[in-house]
């Protein structure tokens, strides 16, 4: 197997440009990694992604559900065997953790819980590394004050948007299935967060 930092460079520079054989992991159960052909001391990249917050109404205020929290980067296996993968579902309050464990992984993935106003640091089990970089928008009728939603990492992970402030609804406010979404403000359709989704990259 190539090395992946070929594939996910270190800040800084260096490597880049590899194709890599992806494997969406979208409902919670188990995964024998030597099925992918993943063998002992190969090095793997992984994209483990929480389920995102639902947006909320309040007093006048809107808000979009923050985006679940994003871990991404590189293992390596020591004895390549069965994962344990937790998917969480969205919905209309706090978001949910994505856990990925077990098979050789040198230590547990837990993305944490995402709450109305992004990361909490109260969270015990959260894996270092863990990245919020989608909090939900917010718009204040009274004020005419509103925020548009942040980007999230790679398209997942993106808050949702706090409808009518930045009308970018037909985009950051849908929460599409297994992207880790926030969701719009609860007076619409949207108004759950999106479940979450872990993604394996070898070669």
């Amino acid at each position: 197997m190539s090395d992946l930092t070929d594939f996910f460079p270190a800040p800084g520079g260096g490597g880049g440009g590899g194709i890599l054989k992806q494997h969406r992991i979208t409902t919670s159960g188990t995964l024998d990694l030597t099925t992918l052909g993943i063998a002992d001391g190969d090095t793997i990249g992984l994209m483990v992604v929480g389920a995102g917050r639902g947006g909320y109404s309040s007093s006048g205020t809107n808000r979009g559900g923050s985006g679940g929290g994003v871990w991404k980067g590189t293992v390596t296996i020591g004895t390549a065997g069965t994962v344990t993968a937790t998917i969480p579902a969205g919905g209309t309050g706090n978001g949910a953790p994505a856990v990925l464990s077990g098979g050789g992984l040198p230590f547990n993935i837990n993305t944490g819980i995402a709450y109305s106003d992004g990361i909490s640091y109260s969270q015990p089990d959260v894996t270092p590394g863990t990245v919020w970089n989608g909090m939900g928008g917010y718009y204040n009728s009274s004020q005419d004050v509103s925020n548009a939603p942040g980007s999230g990492i790679d398209g997942y992970g993106i808050g949702g948007s706090a409808n009518p402030g930045y009308q970018v609804s037909a985009y950051y406010g849908t929460a599409y299935a297994n992207s880790g979404r926030g969701g719009m403000n609860s007076s619409t359709a949207d108004g759950s967060g999106a479940s979450g989704v872990i993604i394996i990259f070898y070669s």
